[in-house]
């Protein structure tokens, strides 16, 4: 079996699991991760943040409420947009959360996309899975792995404990995450100590 397919296969068994979540868990597990990621050294420094907006309907971890807060802080907040055409994501400045709109995946995004000029400090992935080499899970269509490859910001990737891999299936353009945060911990690539 290629890789691609034992990632395709590992994807849907995930996707299965991570849909059963007790929805109050989901909650709960979301309100702990967003909490460790607003204790980051690194994103109370940064000026600039890119955050995903999660597809809460797909159990992803709950982001609303931490863009939300952001909106009415100091910090630049960017959130993505799909360009389905090119099979790259664009990146929008958001300033109200009201301005989001579904795409054709389902996805919220800017109805009226304010282009960022790039200067990103760190940037909150979405993913499925994760290993302890720091390797990502995605959805499977490479737009993040075509995004972050030329990006110098940090890179923090939040899933549940569960999702937390020993190996995961990689290939060449597969890239890689700085910081792992779950509901239990966070883990870091430079030195792979547990912060919490």
């Amino acid at each position: 079996m290629s890789v691609s397919d034992r990632k395709s296969e590992l994807r849907a068994h995930l996707l299965k699991r991570r849909n059963a979540i007790e929805y109050n868990d989901w909650v709960s597990k979301s309100k702990k991760i967003v909490a460790q990621i607003k204790g980051l050294p690194e994103f109370k420094s940064a000026k600039t943040i890119h955050c995903f907006v999660s597809m809460n309907e797909r159990k992803e971890v709950d982001t609303h409420t931490l863009i939300k807060e952001l909106i009415n802080s100091k910090k630049n907040l960017v959130v993505p947009v799909t360009n389905f055409k090119t099979g790259e994501l664009e990146h929008s400045k958001l300033t109200t959360f009201d301005e989001l709109e579904v795409n054709e995946w389902g996805v919220l995004e800017p109805k009226n996309a304010d282009p960022s000029a790039g200067g990103i400090d760190i940037i909150i992935v979405p993913l499925l899975a994760a290993d302890l080499h720091f390797n990502r899970l995605g959805y499977g269509k490479g737009f993040y792995d075509r995004f972050l490859e030329n990006e110098k910001a940090i890179k923090v990737g939040v899933l549940f404990s569960e999702f937390i891999l020993e190996e995961i299936p990689v290939e060449d353009f597969d890239e890689k995450l700085d910081i792992l945060i779950s509901e239990k911990k966070t883990l870091r690539r430079n030195n792979r100590n547990l912060v919490s």
